[in-house]
């Protein structure tokens, strides 16, 4: 009976483990200001490979829930349903800006990345 306990909280603490979205631009710029962390905003868009890619494997990973949770407030931005802010822009999907709490842009990266190479992406433009 217990390992059944165990078991079934181990499953819902994975259920219930994801990255915390800011629900806007400017919702994520005043958290980040408040928490005094940086902003890390993905644009993509439905039916991307590689933005799939990145929600259903890199986020998922615990070490990457982990240090975004730590460094930054993340917000997604569809790029067709969704305002994209001056100066956020994109050749493909995804693009990651990493900005500070003023909006000011850090970095980018676009594509996606495995595991690896997304710590080290998120580890150079954290604060």
């Amino acid at each position: 009976m217990g390992k059944i306990i165990l078991a079934l909280s181990l499953l819902a603490s994975c259920a219930l483990a994801e990255l915390k979205w800011a629900p806007s631009y400017d919702a994520a710029l005043a958290q980040a200001k408040k928490e005094k962390k940086n902003v890390m905003v993905m644009l993509s868009k439905e039916g991307c490979p590689a933005c799939d890619y990145m929600t259903d494997v890199v986020f998922e990973e615990k070490m990457v829930m982990s240090e975004v949770a730590k460094s930054y407030v993340p917000v997604h931005i569809d790029i067709h349903n969704d305002f994209i802010p001056e100066g956020l822009g994109y050749i493909g999907t995804p693009t990651f800006h990493f900005l500070d709490a003023n909006g000011k842009k850090i970095g980018r990266y676009d594509g996606a990345a495995n595991v690896p190479n997304f710590m080290g992406i998120l580890g150079k433009y954290k604060k």
